[in-house]
C-alpha cells in the first residue's frame, strides 16, 4: 500500500488560511478577525485551524511572516534594489496597494511590545536583520569610497527603519502620502555620497 505524502497539501492549506486571514482583517480589522470566521471562510474546522495555528495572535503574526516571504520573492524577481532605501521604498509601494497589510503591521507592532506576544520575536528578529543588513551596506559603500566616511552605519540603519515604520503609521491617517518617495529621500539625506557633507539634502 502506498502512502501519499500530505505535506504539499498541508502547505497549500496553510497558505490559503493566511491569505483568507488577511482578507478578513482588511474588511473588519482585528476585532472581526476571529478564528471561527477564518476557519469558516477557509473551509476548515476550528480544530483543524488550530492544528496549524495555536491562537489568533500566532495566526496574525504568521500572516506578516508570509508577507515578508512574498516580498522577498517579488523583489528578487524584479532585480536587486539599488540600496536599502530603494528596497524599503519598493516594499512600501507594494504595501500601499493593500492597506490591510499596513494596518496589521502597525497593530502587531504595538502589541509586540509585550514580550509574551507571539509577534515580539517576529519584530525583534525583523528589526535586528534590517539594522544589520543596512549597516553592512553602508559600511561597504564607505570602504568603496561611495558614501561619506563620517556616517555612523548603525545609527543610520536605525534611523532609516524608524522612518520607514513611522511613515506607514502616518499613511494610515493620510493615504495621500507617497511613502516610497519619503523613504528614498530620507535615505539620500542620511547616506550622502562621499563628496557631499553628511546631512546635506538632495536637490528638490
Amino acid at each position: 500500500m502506498t502512502t501519499r505524502n500530505p505535506y504539499p497539501k498541508g502547505v497549500a492549506k496553510r497558505e490559503e488560511i493566511l491569505r483568507v486571514t488577511l482578507e478578513i482583517f482588511g474588511r473588519g480589522g482585528e476585532r472581526d478577525t476571529t478564528l471561527r470566521t477564518v476557519a469558516k471562510e477557509s473551509g476548515i474546522s476550528l480544530t483543524g485551524l488550530m492544528h496549524y495555528f495555536a491562537s489568533k495572535d500566532h495566526l496574525l503574526t504568521e500572516v506578516l511572516r508570509a508577507s515578508d516571504r512574498a516580498a522577498e520573492v517579488r523583489f528578487h524577481s524584479q532585480g536587486s534594489a539599488s540600496d536599502p532605501g530603494d528596497f524599503l521604498a519598493r516594499a512600501l509601494t507594494a504595501n500601499a496597494s493593500d492597506g490591510a497589510r499596513i494596518r496589521l503591521y502597525v497593530t502587531l507592532a504595538a502589541a509586540s511590545t509585550d514580550p509574551a506576544h507571539p509577534a515580539h520575536a517576529y519584530f525583534e528578529e525583523r528589526f535586528a536583520l534590517l539594522r544589520t543588513t543596512i549597516a553592512a551596506h553602508i559600511a561597504e559603500e564607505q570602504r568603496a569610497g561611495r558614501a561619506a566616511p563620517g556616517i555612523d552605519p548603525h545609527f543610520t540603519a536605525s534611523a532609516l527603519v524608524a522612518a520607514s515604520d513611522g511613515i506607514q503609521l502616518q499613511w494610515l491617517s493620510d493615504p495621500g502620502i507617497d511613502m516610497a518617495a519619503h523613504v528614498r529621500r530620507v535615505w539620500s539625506i542620511l547616506v550622502p555620497e562621499a563628496d557631499s557633507p553628511p546631512g546635506a539634502a538632495p536637490p528638490a
